[in-house]
Parts: structure tokens; C-alpha cells; sequence
């Protein structure tokens, strides 16, 4: 039997979102209880755990734990108490994932002069983990007030939002209407109100819808998979589909009249 090293440092966080999983299966467990026609049961209102740790924190800034061993001393108490609350609480106090205009997180912002690891740290330590927040972020405010408060220097803050109005294709996927196939294509600033010119394999297709977000294309008949390329105002987005190859057309066959049938 191995024994854990108790030595071993672990993100609070994590310890905090395990703890409310297994409490989350325990709700779970009570449920599939109820159903057995138990009349009554008992339920977990309030949790409350006091911990023995040592605490620090690594070079991304997260706070770390270490369970103190039983001979060690000055270690910190740290007391954590749970209550429950509801889903529409939840709701109300969380960022809504599909509000999001720009979904990418800050890693996908390529090149050397926009932002560092350490400038993702300090954004994330305000709540910004994404394109689309850091542009809200930005919107209205004075850079040199943002570069005081976040301490994220000025150029690199404007190279990072020139960068995220670039368009770029984060996904695509096959839309089939009978015997037609269309391709859904998904990413941001794909339209600049205009329609955009896409092409597929190096070749110009339809484009049906456009906007911001989303792009709907009609392949040609010979398109199975490849390239694709997006270009908005100069600027040019790829990416790869397969939409695999088109279907047949059913031949139609007209029935024999009464005396072609004799």
C-alpha cells in the first residue's frame, strides 16, 4: 500500500473544487435515496473544516497548501465553511460563458510583442482570462491608468488588442439540408458588416450568412476537405474543414404509362 507524501503542495482552489464535487455527489446520492420512497433523510446544511496548513504561493501567484504532519509546528489554522445556496444564485454571480464576444483565451494572442505569462498572470488576477474581457477591459479607459493599476506596460496592452481584432477561425462544423451540405464557420471578427471573401481549397465559394461570429459557406461539389481561408478587409484568418464527400443525386424514374405497359 502506498502511503501519500504529505509534503506535497496543492492549489487551494483545487482543494476547494474537489470538496464541492464530492459534496455535489453526495446531493446526488440523497436524491436517488428520496426515490426509493424514504419518507424521511437527512441532508448537509452547513460544512465548516478547520485545517492545519502550511501556506505559500508558486511563480503564477496561486495559493499553495501543505497539509502541516503531525510533529510540525507553526502551522496556520485555516477555517473553511460551506453553505448552500441556488442555481439562479449562481447564475446571477457568474460570467455568462456565451456572453462572451470573443472567447479565445489571452495564450492564443501570437506573437513576441504582446502579452507575456506574467502579464496573463496579473490580468487573471483581476478576472480577465479572456480576448473578449480584455477588450472590455480596454474599452474607454485611458492605457496609462491601465498599465498604473495592472502594471502591464502600455505597448504590450496595444499590441494585444490590435492583435484580437485580427479575424480567426476557432471551429467549423457540417450543416446537411437534404442533399446540400454547408459549412458553419465560427470565430471572430469574420465579417466587418460587409461578406467576407472565403474560399475552400484555394477556391472561392458562396458565402449565405455573415456575421462578426459566424459564417455559413455552400462548398462546391468537389470539396471534401482542406484549407480555409478568410479574408476581411486585407487581414486573413485560415483554418481546415472536411465535410466529406457530397451524396449522390437519386435518379428519378418516371413510371410507364398504361400502353407502354402492354
Amino acid at each position: 500500500m502506498t502511503t501519500p507524501s504529505r509534503n506535497r503542495s496543492f492549489p487551494m482552489e483545487d482543494f476547494v473544487q474537489s470538496l464541492t464535487a464530492q459534496l455535489d455527489r453526495a446531493q446526488d446520492a440523497l436524491a436517488l435515496k428520496a426515490r426509493t420512497g424514504r419518507p424521511l433523510t437527512f441532508a448537509l446544511k452547513d460544512l465548516s473544516l478547520d485545517l492545519r496548513v502550511f501556506c505559500e504561493s508558486d511563480q503564477a501567484g496561486r495559493v499553495l497548501w501543505r497539509h502541516a504532519a503531525p510533529n510540525e509546528d507553526a502551522a496556520s489554522t485555516v477555517r473553511l465553511s460551506f453553505t448552500s445556496i441556488t442555481k439562479s444564485m449562481v447564475e446571477e454571480n457568474t460570467v455568462s460563458l456565451s456572453a462572451d464576444e470573443d472567447p479565445r483565451a489571452l495564450d492564443s494572442l501570437a506573437g513576441t510583442e504582446t502579452l507575456r505569462p506574467e502579464d496573463r498572470d496579473k490580468l487573471e488576477r483581476v478576472g480577465v482570462r479572456t480576448v473578449g474581457q480584455l477588450q472590455r477591459l480596454s474599452t474607454g479607459a485611458d492605457p496609462t491608468s491601465v498599465e498604473t493599476y495592472l502594471g502591464i506596460p502600455v505597448m504590450r496592452l496595444q499590441a494585444a488588442l490590435q492583435q484580437a481584432s485580427k479575424p480567426a477561425i476557432t471551429g467549423n462544423e457540417v450543416i446537411r439540408q437534404g442533399q446540400r451540405r454547408l459549412l458553419r464557420v465560427r470565430g471572430v471578427n469574420l465579417s466587418d458588416g460587409g461578406v467576407p471573401e472565403v474560399r475552400l481549397s484555394g477556391e472561392p465559394v458562396p458565402v449565405i450568412e455573415a456575421s462578426a461570429g459566424e459564417l455559413l459557406v455552400r462548398p462546391l461539389a468537389h470539396h471534401v476537405d482542406g484549407p480555409i481561408e478568410v479574408i476581411v478587409t486585407g487581414e486573413r484568418a485560415t483554418g481546415f474543414y472536411d465535410v466529406g464527400p457530397a451524396e449522390p443525386h437519386a435518379a428519378t424514374v418516371a413510371p410507364l404509362s398504361a400502353e407502354e405497359s402492354q
